[in-house]
């Protein structure tokens, strides 16, 4: 994913710049994906600790973007 389209797709989040460089690309990837949604519709909170109803939503969403499950 090149930059111009990481920034676009974490454009809508106004915590982005809070997000680690090396992780921009790989967090709009699972975004455009949607693997993940963020904390909010605005809000990625990449420093917060993830909960694990947002580890079971991550995994099935991977899963069923692997079309593994319905």
């Amino acid at each position: 994913m090149k930059e111009n389209e990481v920034n676009k797709v974490l454009a809508g989040f106004t915590d982005a710049n809070n997000t680690a460089d090396y992780a921009k690309a790989g967090i709009a990837a699972c975004v455009k994906t949607g693997i993940i949604s963020g904390r909010s519709k605005t809000a990625l909170a990449p420093k917060d600790n993830i909960t694990r109803a947002e580890v079971a939503a991550a995994i099935r969403g991977l899963l069923q973007q692997s079309n593994l499950i319905d």
